[in-house]
């Protein structure tokens, strides 16, 4: 179904293109229609993306990657320095 959708917005997006053009063309760029059309472009490219990240997602799998970059991050050493030894000042309140 996916595929199909994302067939579908690309169809959608090269008949906008055309579409504007064609009324570009024959209005002389005077068409706010042309105009209206190019702004109407973005719609289909959302879905396509949309639909793209939305099969890329559900065919990685992100649980085991979490895990060890979890288990790599516990072992970095947490060390803080002192404060004076680095040149900052102590604020008296």
């Amino acid at each position: 179904m996916s595929r199909a959708s994302v067939t579908v917005s690309w169809l959608i997006f090269s008949i906008l293109i055309l579409l504007s053009a064609k009324l570009f063309i024959d209005s002389d760029g005077e068409s706010v229609y042309s105009w209206a059309i190019l702004l109407m472009i973005p719609i289909p490219l959302f879905l396509i993306i949309s639909f793209q990240t939305k099969d890329q997602n559900i065919e990685t799998d992100f649980g085991e990657k979490i895990m060890v970059e979890n288990d790599e991050f516990n072992e970095i050493e947490k060390k803080a320095e002192d404060p004076l030894e680095i040149g900052f000042d102590i604020p008296i309140l």
